[in-house]
């Protein structure tokens, strides 16, 4: 059964731009969305997120639409170039901004409970939702200092932040990280402080015992089986969740990856790094042996 977890998350505007495209096209037959479905091969759920930008078509789902639509070719060739767009949209940080941070912190966090599985490898630092309130603070101020923008209102920010951790106890929800030991060794300045890091790795190894939370530590000494250049997070679970779609990020453009190859390849990577690390009490006993050596 597909679930349609959690808040809609707004779409950017390069995928509100789409979506209106499509429902131009459909309103052109005099067709509602639940006979235009029928026609094209689609539900109504997924007509109705694909006109509100909730969802971007694949190539061949657009054609079906274009084809139900009775589109001219440089109808359908326009339509297919904005989907080959939207599919690996980059989005400029600065469009994230325009509403400020702590409205950027409230986006990711209805990403996060819009999907039933959501999935987040890390090379270099912890991730979001497992971070102490005192390693966030320190990484938002290093952050204000690339982007004075962020540390506009930093209070507001780190609220946000804060409220987006609420989903890892949602027992509806299911959350699996993979950290390197490079990660977790990484200090948050501006001073040498060992016991922020200390108190992260702790709250790391009790995250690790909720029951939806599963949290893997890949160790230094460890032979990798893959070379990921960059975080990423793997959003939905396929059969379950409408849509499975990955994000990167650099500190100017984050990117969402939602063509099947895409994500398929960062699975992949995934199902990698996973074989490599070390979860449960081996994972616990890693992140002691790391507190240790602080």
């Amino acid at each position: 059964m597909i679930a349609d977890h959690g808040p809609d998350v707004e779409p950017s505007r390069r995928r509100r731009t789409l979506a209106a495209a499509l429902v131009a096209m459909r309103e052109a037959t005099g067709l509602n969305q639940t006979e235009f479905g029928a026609r094209s091969g689609m539900n109504q759920p997924k007509v109705s997120r694909l006109e509100t930008g909730r969802q971007v078509p694949t190539l061949d789902e657009a054609m079906a639409w274009a084809d139900a639509a009775g589109a001219s070719p440089d109808r359908r060739e326009d339509l297919a170039e904005q989907v080959r767009i939207a599919l690996r949209e980059p989005v400029e940080m600065a469009e994230y901004l325009e509403r400020g941070a702590p409205h950027r912190q409230r986006q990711i966090g209805m990403q996060e409970r819009s999907v039933g599985l959501m999935r987040d490898a890390q090379i270099s630092i912890v991730p979001g939702l497992l971070q102490t309130a005192e390693y966030t603070r320190r990484q938002v101020g290093l952050s204000g200092l690339l982007r004075p923008e962020l540390g506009g209102d930093r209070t507001a920010s780190l609220v946000a932040w804060a409220e987006r951790k609420e989903a890892l106890y949602d027992p509806d929800r299911r959350f699996e990280f993979v950290i390197t030991e490079a990660a977790l060794r990484w200090r948050p300045g501006p001073d040498d402080a060992p016991h922020v890091l200390r108190a992260q790795l702790r709250h790391l190894a009790s995250l690790s015992t909720l029951a939806n939370v599963r949290i893997g530590v890949i160790p230094w000494r460890t032979p990798m089986h893959s070379c990921p250049e960059h975080g990423f997070i793997i959003y939905g679970e396929p059969g379950k969740d409408p849509e499975v779609w990955v994000h990167t990020g650099t500190k100017t453009t984050s990117t969402e990856h939602r063509d099947p190859d895409d994500v398929a390849i960062y699975q992949r990577l995934w199902e990698l790094l996973v074989a490599d690390a070390l979860f449960e009490d081996d994972a616990r006993a890693e992140l002691d042996r790391i507190a240790s050596t602080l």
